[in-house]
């Protein structure tokens, strides 16, 4: 059986045309100048003294201007992608010198730092000259050259993931740190296309250096403006330095392709992963002590106390991601304090807070050991530790070929190895298989007392089983706060609702008998019970539970006078969702709230529910209860 490949879409006709065109456009020329070149003849060209010292001439030139270009290219590109604003009007300004005509570069070089230039009074005090001299030669190629380092790590930077140099600030990397030891070596193959590109833009440089530095032969006369001159004269010599300078130039390029070519993706490979060790892991992971987070956001304070996880959930896009990202010193906006220490003024890498989203964050350009000694800087550390995590037999592999599962847990070991007094948890455990997420569960349960946790899920389990404290957020702001158990005893939202898998309406009390309490919602009348040693009073507000499957559906043909439960609502259907091969969960409206009932998938079909479909909802008062909350 032949190796399955990947099927490419066809390209239209007309691109294969257009293509062939530009193709030959470019390469015929560059073929016919080969027919012209005086190849028996080339060997004594070059060995004549002239040309030999144009050739050397021309590549220390672009050797220097290639050097110089990169030693300020590449940090001009990182602080590009730095800057605030004005990042797309610099990138625009870096690009001004492959726009403007090389005569026009060439003067404005010399209305800068030319003999009579405005930085002139300050070249003469220092001695330098540039006009008419072999440093206006490499001047000029800098100036023509340096848009195509800075272009080329721009775009490298721009494909960079974000979150690996944001998780290495987390980790307590400085900002030096991360550019010497993840920034760079990323970036280590576009540096080299920007060179090989800058080198050979330098040796076919000429309008922008005859027009600043002059022709002079021994001084400032390149191979390319030796060309410009020789085909007056010596043709065939013209060509012959042509050649000369494109076997340069692609032979440049070449060597500027081969980390590229070389590069090989890695493919995922499968290890065995051996059991975790919780005691002796959260031994090696274990700070000092945790800290108490508080965080203000306009004017509205929440706390997050210290050794006990807190879960935060909330709907899609109600601004969970952006509170922790404040807390972690991602984002602006908030007033943070940590362990009674104002934090919001302090970099990431110094608050001692350690935020794990759902992208592990690990640099590619490592092996795991690496990644993770760069936590630890201690690689006899960094052996415990994934010794303890079941992990030791990834520690030689690339984090690049690690499969979802395999670098999330290694991410998890990279953020618990900086032993933080604050841990941010953010879905972290979502690409890992169930027998390991619930292992690291157990973990992150039994290491709850060493530090502060906070953990952004929507997993029900998660908040029921981990979480001690519960922070609902809607609309960019804290809806709700309090002990796991009692918010999800009596939901204070629908969304906590949801995940605690009841039902919830409320409403008014309007009546107390000794068996029953009745409550008003607009045009509903509810009727349950209070749960043991609850006392309420008219008037107050209430919150109602009821579990899913203790209300039952029916149409509204099919009432029953003898009914013997005290709630039949009517309501509509707004929605049906599968949950499994033979039940369906239906959404239905009641007076100013919802229900979710659990239908048999047979029975759906039966009644033809669907989305408009009018229902009554049976419940009886026993399966309701009544939770009184006072009116302010």
């Amino acid at each position: 059986m032949a190796t399955p490949r990947p099927i490419q879409p066809r390209t239209p006709a007309i691109v294969i045309v257009a293509g062939v065109f530009a193709a030959l456009y470019l390469l015929f020329p560059v073929l016919a100048l080969a027919t012209r070149v005086p190849w028996a003849d080339l060997g004594a060209i070059l060995s004549e003294p002239d040309v030999q010292e144009l050739l050397r001439l021309t590549l220390t030139a672009a050797a220097l201007s290639t050097l110089i270009t990169i030693a300020v290219g590449v940090p001009l590109a990182v602080w590009m992608q730095s800057m605030r604003r004005g990042s797309g009007f610099a990138r625009l300004l870096v690009l001004l010198p492959l726009a403007m005509p090389p005569v026009v570069s060439g003067l404005a070089l010399s209305a800068a730092i030319g003999n009579n230039g405005l930085l002139a009074p300050v070249l003469d005090a220092l001695g330098w000259q540039f006009a008419f001299a072999f440093a206006g030669v490499v001047a000029a190629h800098v100036f023509i050259s340096l848009p195509f380092v800075v272009v080329t790590v721009d775009a490298a930077l721009r494909q960079q993931d974000r979150e690996v140099t944001a998780s290495a600030a987390g980790i307590g990397m400085s900002p030096g740190r991360i550019l010497r030891s993840i920034t760079l070596p990323t970036i280590a193959p576009a540096i080299a296309t920007g060179a090989g590109l800058a080198f050979a833009r330098s040796l076919g440089e000429f309008g922008t250096t005859i027009t600043f530095a002059g022709s002079m032969p021994g001084k400032t006369r390149t191979v390319s403006l030796a060309v410009y001159l020789e085909r007056e004269v010596d043709r065939d010599g013209a060509y012959a330095l042509g050649a000369v300078l494109i076997i340069l130039a692609i032979l440049v390029l070449a060597l500027a392709a081969l980390p590229g070519l070389f590069r090989r993706e890695p493919h995922p490979r499968p290890r065995p992963i051996a059991p975790l060790d919780p005691a002796r892991l959260r031994c090696l992971t274990a700070p000092e002590s945790g800290a108490e987070v508080e965080v203000e956001v306009d004017g509205v304070s929440t706390t997050f106390p210290r050794d006990r996880i807190t879960a935060v959930v909330g709907p899609n896009g109600s601004g969970k991601s952006t509170l922790v990202g404040m807390i972690a010193g991602r984002l602006t906006g908030a007033r943070v304090t940590v362990g009674g220490q104002r934090v919001d003024k302090q970099p990431a890498h110094r608050r001692g807070v350690v935020l794990l989203t759902q992208k592990p964050g690990l640099p590619r350009v490592a092996k795991v050991s690496g990644a993770v000694t760069m936590a630890t800087r201690d690689p006899a550390r960094t052996r415990e530790l994934l010794n303890a995590a079941g992990l030791s037999s990834l520690h030689d592999l690339p984090v690049a070929s690690l499969s979802g599962g395999q670098a999330a847990q290694v991410a998890l070991v990279r953020a618990l190895a900086t032993r933080p007094r604050v841990l941010i948890l953010d879905e972290p455990l979502a690409a890992i298989d169930v027998s390991s997420a619930a292992r690291w569960r157990q973990l992150l349960r039994a290491a709850a007392a060493d530090r502060t946790t906070l953990m952004v899920t929507h997993d029900p389990l998660d908040v029921a089983g981990l979480s001690d404290q519960l922070v609902a957020l809607e609309a960019g702001r804290v809806s709700a706060a309090g002990d796991t158990g009692e918010l999800l005893r009596v939901p204070p939202s629908d969304f906590i609702a949801r995940i605690s898998g009841l039902n919830r309406l409320t409403g008014v009390i309007s009546e107390v008998k000794t068996d029953s309490v009745t409550v008003s919602n607009d045009n509903l009348t509810i009727t349950g019970t209070l749960p043991e040693g609850v006392s309420a009073s008219v008037g107050d507000g209430a919150v109602v539970t009821i579990a899913p499957e203790a209300t039952v559906l029916r149409l509204p043909a099919a009432t029953d006078p003898t009914e013997s439960a005290r709630n039949v609502w009517p309501g509509t259907v707004t929605a049906l969702q599968a949950a499994d091969v033979t039940t369906t969960r239906v959404a239905v409206d009641v007076g100013d709230g919802g229900l979710t009932v659990p239908v048999t998938s047979s029975s759906a079909l039966s009644m033809g529910l669907e989305p408009g479909t009018k229902v009554q909802c049976v419940t009886k008062a026993l399966s309701v209860r009544v939770h009184p909350r006072p009116t302010s």
